[in-house]
């Protein structure tokens, strides 16, 4: 029994010996690796040092830079620039106008350089209550306006305005057809003016209260027919009122 004991003893010794053994020899084979490791990464790095030592060092050469050249540049030269200033100033002609008889009187209450409206209203020279009255749209062309209308009274009148430059109005108005029964009728040919001139009621005036057909007949013989009115269109008749044309002026 105590043999026994003594051989356990033993072999239990012997059993710790080895284990002991083997992990010194594993420690030591760690150890071993490790240092090899760390030998090898030195002679890398040793070898790549020398070879950056042998390459030769390499001066840069500064590239070429361009230098700017100047160049011409070119001017331009003022070029005159036409500017078409308008025939007339429309604003200055809107409101009431006056013949210079005080028998006609116009109220242009609308007007552009394309066209006017206005309203026409012609006075009996004998009998001022009786008037003959028109509202008249036309078309503008440069500096004048021409047109036709049937007035209150069935009278057919054809005329024109002039919008002078400077400021004056001028108005050709004449009657082609007579209305039935009409002591009243459009005729006027006067520079307009805005201050209301004074009526002076003449007994001798042509357009008499006591209108028969011996006056009908020979105010016929002077005022126009439609068919002296197509003639006059083809002839292109010429009134004694100055036209403006458009100027082009030249601003630099």
């Amino acid at each position: 029994m105590r043999k026994n004991k003594r051989r356990k003893k033993r072999l239990r010794a012997v059993l710790i010996l080895l284990i002991i053994l083997f992990i010194l020899a594993g420690l030591g084979g760690m150890l071993y690796v490790s240092h090899r490791d760390k030998v090898e990464k030195e002679q890398r790095r040793e070898a790549a040092l020398a070879a950056l030592d042998s390459i030769p060092e390499v001066t840069a050469t500064p590239a070429a830079t361009a230098t700017p050249v100047p160049t011409a540049t070119p001017t331009p030269s003022l070029t005159p620039v036409p500017t078409i200033l308008p025939a007339f100033e429309p604003e200055n002609y809107q409101g009431i106008w006056y013949s210079e008889d005080g028998l006609t009187t116009i109220d242009i209450y609308d007007i552009s350089l394309k066209s006017v409206s206005f309203t026409y209203k012609r006075v009996n020279g004998k009998d001022p209550s009786m008037t003959a009255e028109a509202d008249v749209t036309a078309e503008v062309a440069g500096n004048a306006t021409q047109f036709r209308f049937k007035d209150s009274e069935g009278n057919k009148a054809k005329g024109e305005f002039v919008f002078d430059k400077s400021g004056e109005l001028y108005v050709k108005v004449k009657t082609y057809e007579r209305g039935d029964g009409s002591l009243t009728y459009p005729k006027t040919e006067s520079i307009m003016t805005r201050q209301e001139p004074s009526l002076e009621v003449s007994e001798n005036s042509e357009e008499d209260v006591s209108y028969n057909e011996s006056n009908e007949s020979s105010y016929e013989q002077e005022s126009y027919s439609e068919s002296s009115e197509d003639s006059s269109d083809e002839n292109t008749e010429e009134y004694e009122i100055p036209y403006g044309e458009e100027e082009t002026y030249y601003t630099e």
